[in-house]
């Protein structure tokens, strides 16, 4: 492979694009020099065996000009520029839902995995954080489970940030727009020495809140973001290199603005109840991430070690009704230790035969605290009813009152896991004939899960003989006894993840590829489900307390462990495509083709009593469709791409004991994804200006199914974000917009206690940066 010292490479959306010497020169003082290198060998990952380039699979890739001009601040900021990649912006930053070829995750549990600087991220709750100075951004769509194992069963996004050896120097912005938002932004990079670098970066966004809350006038979303990232690497020789990577996140955000939905059919804001909350509600959040990396290479092989530790911790308060009442609150803790090693050794020939071999290791140790708290209007309209009902089942019972004003459930969970994983990939080119090459892998996965529940909780009862009339507090008879819960559970997968691609170049610009690939996305156990799990409990030991008095039938509650515990969704993806330069340096093209065959689809769904939510198995899907991107040079310095992505992806055997939603489409999935980009640059010699720089996009997703009946949805919509500056010398000057056409939508929904709710999306913004480097 080539030695190289990568500026910001700029890679399109489906290749790789020179930057030619002279306008890098006229462009001394931009924010970060490209160089231009000529033929450029780029591969994905330290254990892939093709690279980047003509990687048979379907790949975006994000270059920090497109990054820049399309305002992508965090991770959701991707979605729609990606065919078929859906990040929709809701909650709060513990939300992290992504969707890629009908297949996702919307609480629990992940599809696609998130790697900075080939390190994992195990949690999906820390995917959202601030992009700061990124190199690139890769999308890897479809199964990549040889090379990445679980949780990637929709695709990998790769994020790799600058070095200081291809960059140094120093930069720092400042932003401020509408709503109340700003941004400061500051990096240093430099070299130490010939062979040890760092960096040094901070940063601090503020917004004022898009919603208001009718309960009390005020902006229910304000959020604080904090946080910074420091890198010290060294490339002691040119057969050892070493980096080590300390970033830190702190998020203090408002509460979550769900408005009820009064409509039917598609999801118009019109018809959306403005929200209205009356109990605190917030979101806390600290994310600390180490890395280090050690890679040696020599003329046969490259040998890599990649360790990671993620510390995250987060308390969050939720008015779980949504409404001006005081039904029930959650306030839930999380605090996890997350530990990564991957070694991986691969060949660094020219030969046809190219392979690579790794073995990983996970452990995860994360502790929940999950209490709900039902207050006085809890008790009237939730647990009350309940033996309301038993009344009116058997009417030779006394009246039964719940005496409490509010009732605290405590849940404690201990949520250990880890895992092995040992793979192999092999690519032999030329095979046969010259262009034909095929790529094999398989992974031998397996994980460990346990859970450990604790809680306790008493209930005060009275009895009466009239409706409505006095009661007798059961305690003065006979004690009621305090209903505790302490399980332990545990279960194991194995998981054998195969991959076969063969792909044939038909000339040094265009290929075709076919590739088959099974994907894995791993079970778990629910903690949201620990009130109602209580609840069912606590109505089995008070009735068991005085059956012998009642003419009832006392039935035992459900297993935790069968309530808790999903299993693994399993899928076999089928693939074909083509890319290809249609116009050396102007014109490059993809397509692709795919079908997904998916086993235990799982989703998420409230239970019963609406106290929590679980995620659940369904059955067999089905998800196909196709995606397509273009990419132009049309003249120099004015770039276009169109990226277009269709799923159609449906349930082939979902039957939840009530209804049948056979062929039915599967929820939160969008039918299309649509954008369309332009960017402009322009540099200027002896003028007032050195360089300008515009850029607008339009985004278009949609019709998206909120429900498994599919009787409610969001038809398609679209946004449009621009921005457009100037630079002279070590000073740039932006304004910036999004959603400039004020466009209403909704970015999320479900329902609670049978009540439907809605996050409407954000407003038009407008703003304006300063930056400066030198």
């Amino acid at each position: 492979m080539k030695r190289h010292y990568l500026g910001i490479i700029a890679l399109g959306a489906l290749g790789l694009q020179n930057v030619y010497a002279e306008n890098i020169k006229a462009n001394e003082n931009d924010t970060i020099k490209t160089y231009n290198m000529g033929e450029v060998i780029v591969t994905s990952s330290t254990k892939e065996t093709n690279n980047l380039r003509t990687l048979p699979g379907s790949v975006s890739i994000l270059s920090p000009q497109m990054i820049s001009g399309r305002q992508i601040d965090a991770l959701k900021d991707i979605s729609s520029f990606v065919p078929n990649l859906y990040i929709p912006d809701y909650g709060a930053k513990l939300t992290s839902a992504i969707y890629i070829r009908g297949i996702g995750a919307r609480s629990s549990g992940q599809s696609v995995g998130l790697y900075v600087d080939n390190v994992p991220y195990l949690d999906k709750s820390t995917f959202d954080f601030e992009l700061t100075d990124i190199q690139r951004i890769e999308v890897l769509r479809g199964p990549q489970g040889t090379l990445y194992g679980r949780n990637a069963m929709g695709g990998i996004v790769n994020i790799y940030t600058i070095s200081p050896f291809d960059y140094q120097g120093k930069k720092l912005s400042l932003s401020a727009g509408s709503y109340g938002q700003y941004k400061v932004k500051a990096s240093h990079y430099a070299k130490l020495s010939e062979t040890i670098g760092f960096t040094a970066a901070a940063y601090y966004d503020h917004s004022d809140g898009f919603y208001t809350n009718a309960y009390d006038g005020k902006k229910i979303d304000k959020e604080d973001n904090v946080g910074g990232r420091f890198k010290l690497e060294g490339r002691f020789n040119p057969n050892f290199r070493a980096s080590y990577s300390l970033s830190v996140d702190y998020t203090d955000q408002g509460a979550f603005p769900y408005g009820m939905f009064i409509g039917t059919g598609n999801t118009d804001h019109k018809y959306v109840i403005p929200i209205n909350i009356n109990d605190p509600s917030s979101y806390k959040r600290t994310v600390i991430a180490n890395n280090l990396s050690l890679e040696y290479r020599n003329e046969h092989v490259i040998l890599s070690s990649t360790t990671g530790h993620q510390y995250f911790k987060d308390d969050m308060k939720m008015d779980q009704d949504f409404s001006p009442l005081s039904i029930f609150t959650l306030n839930q803790k999380q605090k996890q230790n997350a530990f990564s090693e991957e070694l991986a050794i691969k060949s660094n020939t020219r030969n046809n035969y190219q392979w690579s071999f790794g073995l990983y290791g996970f452990y995860d140790d994360l502790h929940t605290d999950g209490p709900v708290d039902f207050k006085e209007d809890g008790i009237k309209t939730v647990l009350q009813p309940v033996f309301d009902q038993l009344k009116k089942d058997h009417p030779k019972m006394p009246y039964l009152k719940i005496l409490d004003d509010h009732l605290y459930i405590p849940g404690s969970f201990d949520t250990p896991s880890y895992g092995l994983a040992l793979y192999h990939q092999s690519t032999y080119n030329n095979l046969f004939t010259e262009g034909l090459s095929i790529t094999a892998g398989i992974r031998l996965d397996y994980e460990k899960q346990k859970m450990d529940y604790n809680s306790e909780a008493k209930m005060r009862m009275g009895f009466g003989f009239v409706e409505n009339g006095p009661v007798i507090d059961i305690e003065k008879l006979f004690p009621i006894p305090t209903t505790v819960m302490d399980a332990s559970v545990s279960q194991d997968f194995w998981q054998v993840l195969p991959k076969v691609s063969l792909k044939y170049e038909c000339s040094s610009n265009t290929f075709t590829y076919v590739s088959v690939a099974k994907g894995y996305k791993t079970g778990g156990y629910n903690v949201q489900m620990s009130a109602d799990v209580m609840q069912s409990q606590m109505q089995y030991d008070m009735m068991s307390a005085f059956k012998d008095m009642m003419p009832i039938e006392v039935k035992e509650p459900t297993p935790i462990e069968e309530v808790a515990a999903y299993k693994p969704e399993k899928s076999w993806n089928y693939e074909i495509g083509i890319r290809s330069e249609l116009l050396f340096q102007r014109l490059s093209a993809e397509l692709t083709g795919f079908y997904m065959d998916i086993q235990d689809v799982q989703l998420t769904k409230f239970v019963n009593s609406g106290n929590g939510r679980i995620l659940t198995n369904a059955g067999k899907a089905k998800s196909y469709g196709i995606e397509a991107s273009l990419r132009a040079r049309i003249i120099d310095g004015l770039t276009a791409d169109v990226n277009y992505g269709f799923t159609h992806a449906t349930f082939r055997d979902y039957n939840n004991g009530k209804e049948d939603f056979k062929n039915n489409f599967i929820p939160y999935t969008p039918r299309h994804t649509f954008n369309v980009g332009l960017q402009y640059t322009r540099l200027f010699r002896n003028a007032w200006i050195d360089q300008f720089s515009a850029s607008a996009q339009f985004s278009g997703v949609g019709k998206i199914f909120w429900t498994e009946r599919n009787d409610i949805y969001q038809k398609f919509y679209g946004t449009v974000n621009a921005k457009v500056g100037v630079r002279k010398g070590i000073v740039n000057v932006n304004l910036w917009s999004r959603n400039i056409t004020n466009t209403h939508y909704s970015a999320f929904y479900f329902e609670s206690f049978g009540n439907p709710f809605i996050q409407l999306g954000k407003p038009f913004q407008i703003g304006a940066e300063v930056a400066i480097a030198f």
